[in-house]
């Protein structure tokens, strides 16, 4: 099986049918933003190990999550957790411009190498070490924002987003490992969350 026919099978078995979308993941060489030893298992749905005790969200629920938050050629995104650089790296060819913070120092040169050496779109990326919970009045800037590290709750942010912003959260969930992916959509009234987007394991927010 090659790699097209891998990628297809994987991405539509999970409801993944967004033309576009499929476009970019079969564009975007996913092993390029892998450690050397995980290369080979590039589009196995697995959570790759990164460095300082992360790892990387599996191809099924990145695919999952960028479907959901329907991109547009003119949005400019936050996306808070840069890990590997891939999503980062996906979500640029979808939109105009990605900007992104990542807590951890090492974590951070590893995804900022991997975009230096192998983005296509490194001249609209935006890349910042540092804790978003120390500027949180940046996320009132964008109009679509994805968090790739958990909270506890989605609360304190409502405040912070904009009016039509899209905001993705993973939530922690009580006694479980596992976080669930939900959607706010600011309104000028209030807000709306859509729940069960994607279920995964992944790292919690620092304060």
């Amino acid at each position: 099986m090659n790699y097209l026919e891998k990628t297809n099978q994987i991405y539509r078995c999970h409801d993944i049918l967004d033309e576009r979308v499929l476009g970019v993941i079969k564009n975007v060489k996913r092993e390029y933003f892998l450690p050397q030893k995980y290369k080979p298992f590039s589009v196995t749905d697995i959570a790759v190990p990164l460095t300082s005790n992360q790892k990387m969200l599996v191809p099924s629920c990145e695919a999952k999550i960028i479907q959901a938050m329907e991109f547009h050629s003119n949005d400019n995104v936050l996306v808070i957790g840069t890990g590997s650089g891939y999503l980062v790296e996906c979500i640029s060819y979808l939109t105009d411009t990605v900007s992104s913070y990542e807590i951890d120092p090492v974590l951070f040169e590893f995804g900022k190498r991997n975009l230096d050496l192998y983005s296509q779109n490194r001249h609209k990326i935006f890349l910042n070490q540092n804790n978003i919970m120390n500027c949180l009045d940046k996320i009132m800037m964008y109009k679509k924002i994805l968090f790739t590290c958990s909270i506890d709750s989605y609360i304190p942010f409502i405040e912070y987003l904009d009016t039509n912003a899209r905001c993705f959260f993973f939530i922690n969930q009580y006694k479980s490992p596992y976080k669930k992916g939900i959607i706010i959509d600011k309104t000028r009234n209030g807000y709306t969350v859509i729940e069960n987007i994607v279920t995964s394991q992944t790292n919690k927010i620092t304060d």
